[in-house]
């Protein structure tokens, strides 16, 4: 898990993270992913900046989302009435989806992880954009959605994650002795 309390210094600071643990049947929150994505909020507000969430629409990111907003903020009264952002770039599709078809009939049969391995060595080009397309949506996505100043907290799926990640040059999942992406786990950088 992304450590909230250990964020980067700076005046625009990004955490782009995956969802709080879900449910392998309901794919809702479990009652641990719940109290995480609680506790990660609580150190967030313990830092005493301003912050922004900004959440993919799939329920379990909007989940994640509104506990660490209410955490924030004392409560979650605004967050689905413009208290924060939810957007298609961080998933359903997600910002590394070029063709959402071809996409969607690889997540039917494949597990992500299954389908970023293969992607980073050239494969599903039809489906999904290279690194360096991601890379410039991702840092414009960026540039336009981040607080100035404070820390803008981006929730998302395994998939985005992992392959913004990767096209950032921060983090490279599934390499080495690196594992898949953890719930709430992710990166974080300071513009």
């Amino acid at each position: 898990m992304l450590d909230a309390a250990e964020l980067p210094a700076g005046e625009r600071v990004l955490a782009f993270i995956r969802h709080a643990e879900k449910d392998s049947v309901s794919f809702g929150l479990t009652a641990a992913g719940r109290e995480e994505a609680v506790l990660f909020g609580r150190k967030l507000r313990d830092l005493g900046r301003p912050a922004r969430i900004i959440s993919s629409p799939e329920e379990r990111c909007c989940e994640t989302a509104e506990l660490i907003y209410a955490a924030v903020n004392g409560g979650a009264e605004n967050f689905r009435s413009g208290g924060a952002v939810i957007s298609p770039a961080l998933g359903r599709p997600g910002i590394q989806v070029k063709n959402e078809t071809a996409y969607r009939k690889l997540t039917d049969t494949m597990r992500c992880r299954d389908i970023f391995r293969k992607w980073k060595a050239g494969q599903f080009r039809d489906a999904m954009r290279n690194p360096e397309d991601i890379r410039s949506l991702i840092w414009k996505f960026f540039l336009d959605t981040a607080l100035d100043p404070g820390i803008t907290v981006y929730v998302s799926q395994s998939g985005t994650v992992a392959c913004s990640g990767y096209a950032l040059g921060l983090k490279d999942y599934m390499a080495g002795d690196e594992s898949w992406v953890n719930f709430l786990d992710g990166y974080a950088l300071s513009l």
